[in-house]
């Protein structure tokens, strides 16, 4: 077995490939910067009630309920709201867990969003609802005829949370 001794070009080259494996390499993005998933400040995930799906409003009104006679002992009135999670965007800026609660419940009724029975404890209502988008909740309140005629003391609280 000889041995043959290295030209000067070739000892430069592979001192040069030794040298390279241990350099990290910067990778030129062409003046773009990385794009980097951040989540949005708590601040943009307030909640907006939309009317109709469009207009803005601070309450959702249910409405009169009354029973309109009949074999069920129980009267139902549903209404359809819009929610969206921070300000409005063509697209969606992330997702975001939506939970709904009774802060206040009222024994003489059942509530219900989307079909979820709401009580003290927070109850996940949408996972990975959109940031910025308006989306359609139903409501559903269920009173049955022999509660007290008067006002429903209830109210719904709101929780968002992002992934």
């Amino acid at each position: 077995m000889s041995m043959r001794k290295l030209s000067p070009v070739e000892t430069a080259t592979h001192w040069t490939i030794c040298f390279s494996l241990f350099v990290s390499i910067h990778l030129h993005a062409g003046g773009r910067q990385r794009a980097v998933a951040v989540s949005p400040p708590s601040s943009a995930l307030s909640l907006t009630f939309l009317e109709g799906g469009q207009v803005p409003t601070a309450v959702v009104d249910a409405g009169t309920i009354a029973w309109r006679a009949g074999r069920k002992q129980v009267s139902v009135t549903a209404r359809t709201f819009g929610v969206r999670i921070g300000t409005a965007t063509r697209e969606a800026r992330g997702t975001a867990t939506l939970r709904a609660y009774l802060e206040t419940p009222d024994p003489n009724a059942a509530i219900r969003v989307d079909g979820i029975l709401l009580g003290a404890t927070p109850r996940i209502i949408q996972r990975n609802a959109p940031i910025g988008i308006a989306v359609t909740h139903r409501l559903e309140i269920e009173v049955p005829v022999s509660a007290p005629e008067g006002t429903l003391a209830a109210t719904i609280g709101w929780e968002v949370t992002t992934e």
